[in-house]
């Protein structure tokens, strides 16, 4: 792997929606900027609970090489773990700790196994080092939305 910044990048995005958290007003939490879009409240409920999830869809890149992954309904499951009753500092601290496991399996995990993959059926064939990238995407998707909250 040759991006010197992918790590330290994906240690910044769970540490900025936490600081946005801390310096936006609690009474924008059930606010949307777009119809179509998650509440502020509902962006970190996502985040943390995604990251979960993607990471075991890294681990199943190194274990089942070729495999299928599962699509998962984002807008479903928000309304099925209830994201709108979640508390957004609470959601963030979480996330930090949990994208540091993730950050954990890639430094150990990645070498060696960054070109396996599998099959997303909506987005193709995404190696290890895809995955990595694509959640720094996804953070930066969500933090330009949240960033719309603050004054």
């Amino acid at each position: 792997m040759g991006n010197v910044y992918l790590i330290p990048g994906l240690r910044m995005g769970p540490s900025s929606i936490k600081w946005i958290v801390d310096h936006a007003s609690a009474d924008l939490y059930d606010t949307k900027t777009d119809a179509d879009r998650f509440t502020f409240r509902e962006i970190v409920a996502h985040m943390a609970d995604w990251e979960p999830i993607l990471l075991s869809r890294m681990k199943q890149t190194i274990d089942n090489p070729g495999s299928i992954l599962t699509p998962i309904d984002e807008g479903q499951r928000a309304i099925d773990l209830r994201y709108g009753e979640t508390d957004p500092t609470v959601e963030a601290t979480l996330w930090i700790s949990l994208r540091e496991a993730t950050i954990r399996f890639l430094e150990e995990n990645g070498p060696g196994n960054w070109e396996k993959s599998v099959v997303h059926p909506e987005r193709g064939v995404q190696t290890l080092y895809d995955m990595a990238n694509l959640e720094l995407g996804h953070d930066a998707y969500h933090i330009e939305q949240l960033l719309h909250f603050l004054p």
